[in-house]
């Protein structure tokens, strides 16, 4: 078992990104609305073959099974907000099963990711102009391992009309300029790892005094299922795991509603 007695030090690693990365996945399914996704609902037949297709040594197998998938009339949406996040949740169980290697789930997981940057292309939020529309700064804090996590809470809030400029393991130097140079209508930083809670209570400060008290923050991930109460000694205006109360907690509903009623 990947537990074992006289496990490496990298192997313990290996384990821990991973299961940072399955458990952040999972809190993206939870955080994702489902009724957006059009109350689709996973095939098992389908989802089993897309976990097969991201592992495959040959990546011939994951362009086959576009055509499946829409022939199944799995939309981009629901291909973003089900299957990708379920899939990665799957690879990082197979890991602590002892049925998938670290290759295969870091393999996998890349392939998560880039099919969802191929299939969000055509959210274009973002090209709104800076001077109009709702803006979120979407920050994942240095030592984070959930990368996939956070691109598919971008993808869910650019197809709700939101402009999200996500930062990986920003500086506080890089985070001072954006700030100063970009207007923004909120932020959200997601932890996964509990010693990071000092770390995002630097953000979140540097985040305020930056803005003079004006931009909303809230702060959610795996880590607050965990850490509980002692999350919201970071400072934020809103502590969740729920998307749809940390966008109305931020104002977000409002404005979104507004931009694409």
């Amino acid at each position: 078992m990947h537990d074992g007695l006289f496990e490496s030090t990298d192997r313990r690693l290996e384990g821990a990104s991973i299961s940072v990365s399955k458990f952040a996945a999972e809190v993206v399914a939870r955080l994702v609305a489902r009724e957006e996704a059009g109350g689709s609902e996973l095939r098992e037949s389908l989802l089993s073959k897309f976990v097969l297709a991201v592992k495959s040594a040959d990546p011939v197998t994951l362009d086959g099974l576009r055509h499946e998938f829409r022939r199944a009339r799995v939309t981009p949406a629901v291909l973003a907000d089900l299957y990708i996040p379920e899939a990665a949740r799957r690879l990082g169980q197979q890991w602590d099963d002892d049925v998938a290697t670290f290759s295969d789930v870091t393999i996998g997981v890349a392939r998560l990711q880039a099919t969802l940057r191929d299939i969000g292309a055509g959210w274009n939020a973002d090209e709104v102009s800076r001077g109009r529309g709702t803006t979120m700064l979407l920050i994942l804090p240095t030592g984070e391992q959930h990368t996939l996590g956070a691109m598919v809470v971008a993808s869910w809030l650019r197809r709700q009309g939101v402009s999200v400029c996500l930062r990986i393991a920003p500086s506080m130097s890089e985070l001072l300029c954006l700030l100063a140079t970009r207007r923004f209508d909120g932020a959200m930083i997601s932890i996964a790892c509990n010693d990071k809670l000092d770390v995002c209570a630097k953000l979140v400060k540097t985040i305020k005094e930056a803005s003079g008290n004006s931009l909303p923050v809230a702060v959610g991930g795996v880590a607050l299922d965990e850490m509980g109460e002692r999350m919201k000694t970071v400072g934020a205006d809103v502590v969740t795991n729920d998307l749809s109360v940390a966008i109305e907690a931020l104002g977000f509903g409002r404005r979104t509603a507004a931009t694409v009623g």
